[in-house]
């Protein structure tokens, strides 16, 4: 039985019963001091929460809180809870009974009368004041003007979920309860809550209080509130459980560009529930808040900066993004900060599941191969190291190795997994684990079991280390075998900020055969070095490796079939093409290898410029007229991303191309004209030919 109230309407208190409560305080018994802050021994059923924002222009706060403890093992004496140390806590009663608390910092003990046994159930009533909690970087709770809201996370603070922000609360990823929001505020204002709107109260004094209830249980990070001075979009969606309500809190001065922002929502909801199953909510609902710097997927309720409203679909990666949380986070939350890749990486991965459902697979498979090259260009600079997706520290919980390199190894595990299994997989985990937590292991777990495939290979190679491997086919040898050809293929292994080869990798072949058309195969390759045959029934005019970029390793690759005149940027490659074949055709295909080039045979004249080289692959270049020029930048910096990590050199005209046909044979400088600053430009040859590119610094002399 749920025992709720609203603050002010509980049986009254005597004046003695206050005075008594008060003078007793300072004197908690010897026992009660010793006794350590709560762990796992209660569970939060229910938060009742009577907030009070009149006074927003002064950034306070005064709330009272309602909050069912279930108690979870036997002898429980206290309840621990969290709550900001700029909250003064004013009074606190134990089944409407005034009770003891002791204080430190965020931490706030309860002492109850006495022990409570194993599946008890107690109201824990607080009242409060104050001005609520903000992170100074990200998360917390804001007062921008005649307007307030919070943000549900502290990026800065630990634990990262920031309910205590603005109410007492147990702040973690795993206590999830139901709420009933009671927010009183100005009368021309309009309080957005998590759930179902069940009242607006008129208070005839100035003021009007929203109630909202969500009836699903949620994590603290996923509560929330805004008030400003709204006008409501509302609107009726069709899922696969029948009408949903969608409720659209915007300006005033929005509402027509709102109309347009929207108007997608209905397409999120069918593209993913076509993919995940069925949406669990009892609403969809998105608010605006007066936030530049980001949104947060709070459940039912959204919040969005501003300026996203604007009436283009410039923004729907974003709005999407957020509402693929009510799948991965939001029903299913990852155990702790330390496994957020399975709340922000599947999201960020589901902005390109919505790109291929709504515009095609090219358009997916160009998203995907510009964020792997971003993530190897950036993650490790901007999170200041290489780490595993799993066991992240809490100081890149929100970084790029999370979001950016989390989509990109789950698009490697679809590849490893095929598409029947991976999706079928994510419909299964989210019936099963519906308003649960899970761990990176036990997410494992759930995928071996449900798939029946052995997946341990490619976590500990792909989640539970640091960088990627790299994959390189180092030569081919074709032997005519009666009407077949056998191809032997020679693979090596590197790692790319990481000492454990992957193993039981499987990867794409893609054989171009006489008439230019592809034929593909897949291997599985382990370890450093491997050797595979493939039979044709033709000998191949090009075989290469990993054409579909299904595997994320530390390269990034384009190819093109020139024709007549081309001016091409393959900036994901950092390599311009510019061909003239007057009616004759060429394939090409460029590859970035973000490894340094092998230099053991390299003259002592020169010096690699950085930790990266370039391939060039291709049909009928020998005959052809191009010209390619190679980029290179040592800016150094966080926006550049170090990508040559060399000292620059004091000239440009130190900068040398270099060529070899292959590995193991020796680097020679090529022609090369250089086209920039010291810091940035191109080298220009007017000649390619298949092989590998370096760029080199001359050492002064």
């Amino acid at each position: 039985m749920r025992k709720t109230s609203r603050h002010g309407e509980r049986p009254s208190r005597t004046w003695f019963l206050s005075v008594l409560f008060l003078l007793t305080l300072s004197h908690t018994p010897a026992a009660a001091q010793t006794s350590s802050f709560q762990g796992d021994s209660i569970d939060i059923l229910h938060y009742n929460l009577d907030i009070t924002l009149t006074r927003l222009r002064e950034g306070v706060l005064r709330g009272g809180a309602d909050i069912q403890v279930h108690t979870l093992l036997d002898s429980v004496r206290t309840v621990g809870l969290m709550l900001a140390p700029s909250l003064r806590i004013d009074t606190v009663w134990i089944d409407e009974e005034p009770a003891f608390f002791r204080r430190k910092g965020k931490r706030v003990v309860l002492f109850l009368p006495e022990e409570e046994e194993k599946g008890s159930t107690v109201l824990v009533t607080l009242r409060y004041h104050g001005k609520p909690a903000r992170d100074p970087f990200w998360g917390g709770f804001y007062f921008v003007r005649d307007r307030a809201f919070n943000m549900g996370v502290g990026m800065n603070v630990v634990p990262h979920p920031f309910g205590r922000a603005w109410y007492p609360c147990r702040d973690n990823f795993t206590d999830k309860a139901t709420y009933d929001y009671f927010i009183t505020v100005p009368d021309t204002m309009t309080a957005a809550c998590p759930g179902m709107l069940e009242q607006v109260i008129n208070n005839r004094d100035g003021t009007r209080t929203f109630h909202w209830n969500l009836s699903d249980p949620i994590p603290t990070y996923l509560s929330a509130v805004s008030v400003s001075n709204y006008h409501i979009l509302q609107d009726t969606l069709h899922s696969e459980r029948g009408s949903l309500p969608a409720l659209y809190f915007v300006p005033p001065d929005r509402t027509t560009d709102a109309v347009t922002t929207f108007s997608h929502v209905q397409d999120y909801l069918t593209v993913f529930e076509r993919l995940f199953g069925p949406y669990r909510w009892e609403k969809i609902g998105y608010a605006t808040v007066p936030f530049p710097h980001g949104a947060m997927e709070h459940a039912t309720c959204i919040f969005i900066p501003e300026p996203t409203v604007d009436g283009t679909k410039d923004h729907e990666g974003l709005l999407v993004h957020e509402f693929s949380h009510s799948w991965f986070g939001n029903l299913v939350t990852c155990e702790k900060a330390e496994d957020m890749w399975l709340n922000e990486g599947w999201a960020t991965y589901c902005e390109a599941l919505y790109l291929e459902q709504t515009s095609g697979r090219k358009r997916y498979d160009d998203h995907m191969r510009t964020l792997h090259r971003k993530v190897l260009q950036f993650a490790h600079v901007r999170d200041r190291g290489y780490f595993a997706l799993a066991g992240i520290p809490s100081s890149v919980t929100y970084g790029m190795t999370v979001y950016q390199k989390g989509a990109d190894i789950i698009h490697t595990l679809r590849n490893f997994l095929g598409d029947e299994l991976f999706f079928a997989a994510l419909k299964k985990y989210f019936h099963e684990y519906a308003f649960g937590n899970i761990s990176t292991e036990g997410f494992e777990a759930f995928l071996s079991g449900t798939t029946h495939q052995h997946l341990q290979d490619f976590f500990n190679s792909w989640i539970y280390s640091p960088g990627f491997p790299h994959f390189r086919l180092d030569s081919t040898v074709v032997i005519r075998d009666g009407e077949d050809y056998i191809t032997g293929l020679f693979i090596r292994q590197d790692m790319k900020g990481s000492d454990l080869p992957a193993n039981h990798v499987r990867i794409r072949v893609t054989m171009l055969a006489p008439d230019w058309n592809e034929e593909n195969y897949y291997i599985t390759v382990s370890g450093e070095h491997q050797r595979r045959t493939l039979i044709t029934s033709y000998r191949p005019l090009l075989v290469m490796l990993n054409t579909d970029q299904f595997v994320s390793d530390a390269t990034t690759a384009q190819r093109l079939v020139v024709r007549g005149r081309c001016d091409t940027l393959l900036s994901d490659c950092f390599f311009r093409l510019q061909a003239d074949l007057s009616g004759d055709s060429a394939y090409l295909r460029v590859i970035h290898h973000w490894i340094g080039p092998d230099t053991s045979d390299l003259d002592r004249r020169f010096r690699a410029a950085g930790e990266r080289y370039w391939s060039i692959e291709g049909v009928s270049l020998k005959r052809s007229v191009m010209r390619g020029d190679f980029h290179y930048d040592f800016t150094h910096s966080l926006r550049t991303g170090y990508l040559d990590t060399s000292a620059p050199p004091a000239d440009p005209h130190q900068l040398r191309l270099l060529y070899r046909e292959g590995a193991g044979k020796p680097w020679t400088p090529v022609e090369a004209a250089v086209r920039g600053t010291t810091l940035q430009g191109v080298l220009r040859t007017q000649t390619i030919r298949s092989g590998d590119y370096c760029i080199v610094l001359s050492r002064r002399q």
